[in-house]
């Protein structure tokens, strides 16, 4: 049974759980083996894989990053809910210090993020479909509750990492809070939104300030964030989660800034997941 549990982000909606489990595991063995750990093997890591949820018939944003040239024609005024244009002016705060509300506004955030590269080489039209998916998630009941009921015999008594990245980072603390009989040792979360007020505002529970929020029911939380990433726009998780958040800092580098594949051959990385491992 799986001793490592694993939870993608956003960008997977027409890809597959094989898909993914290849690919991750695939750097999770090579971050391993870099660092002189013996890796896990293949047979004792799982997916949690929810990227299908997001293919309902009718919606604009039940298309994946994979197939970019299937993503509607998104343009500013496709950016109209309040948290839409609060993430969208989170990820372009190291780019303008403008407020996000008319329609100029919107299309200047979304070039100059194009321009600066922060979220990759993706047009606005992807940018506005990224920001709308993590809105979904937060904000639709039923899509939230489908994405969470993925983890459902995915997680065994066996399991003792949980490693998530990007949205699948807010997932997964909305799951591990959901189930405190789990007997997970390690989170580790990579890349995450979850600094961001927009987020964690809306988990469950949500972060309330001055009020000390739940730990996800784990014994060791790390959490590594690289310095050009704007997805994890906010470094540091302790001050908002708690001291016992092992915050560690990491460079990707400017063009794969957000890449899981990165991350995950991060030493940082590899020896969370040993030690989680040589914890049992």
């Amino acid at each position: 049974m799986a001793k490592v549990v694993m939870c993608h982000g956003i960008g997977y909606t027409y890809k597959h759980r094989d898909d993914m489990h290849s690919d991750w595991y695939k750097a999770l063995r090579t971050g391993m083996i870099d660092t002189g750990f013996e890796p896990v093997e293949e047979t004792g890591v799982a997916a949690v894989y929810y990227g299908n949820c997001f293919r309902s018939a009718g919606s604009k944003g039940a298309v994946g990053l994979d197939e970019l040239a299937a993503i509607p024609n998104y343009g500013p005024v496709d950016l109209s809910a309040d948290l839409e244009l609060e993430l969208l002016r989170a990820f372009a705060e190291n780019t303008d210090s403008g407020q996000a509300g008319t329609k100029g506004a919107v299309q200047g955030l979304l070039r100059r993020l194009e321009r600066s590269k922060l979220l990759g080489d993706v047009p606005a039209k992807a940018i506005i479909w990224m920001i709308k998916q993590v809105h979904r998630y937060l904000t639709e009941d039923a899509l939230r509750d489908a994405v969470l009921a993925r983890w459902d015999g995915v997680v065994t008594p066996d399991t003792r990492i949980v490693v998530a990245h990007s949205l699948g980072s807010v997932v997964a603390y909305d799951a591990l809070s959901a189930h405190p009989e789990w007997e997970i040792d390690t989170l580790i979360t990579l890349g995450s939104p979850l600094g961001l007020g927009a987020v964690s505002s809306r988990l469950r529970p949500p972060l309330v300030p001055g009020q000390e929020a739940k730990w996800p029911g784990v014994r060791r939380w790390i959490n590594i964030a690289a310095l050009e990433d704007p997805v994890a726009l906010v470094k540091e998780l302790a001050p908002l989660f708690g001291k016992e958040v092992e915050d560690m800092p990491v460079r990707n580098g400017r063009f794969a800034m957000h890449s899981v594949s990165r991350y995950l051959t991060t030493a940082e990385a590899a020896k969370g997941i040993a030690d989680g491992l040589g914890s049992a």
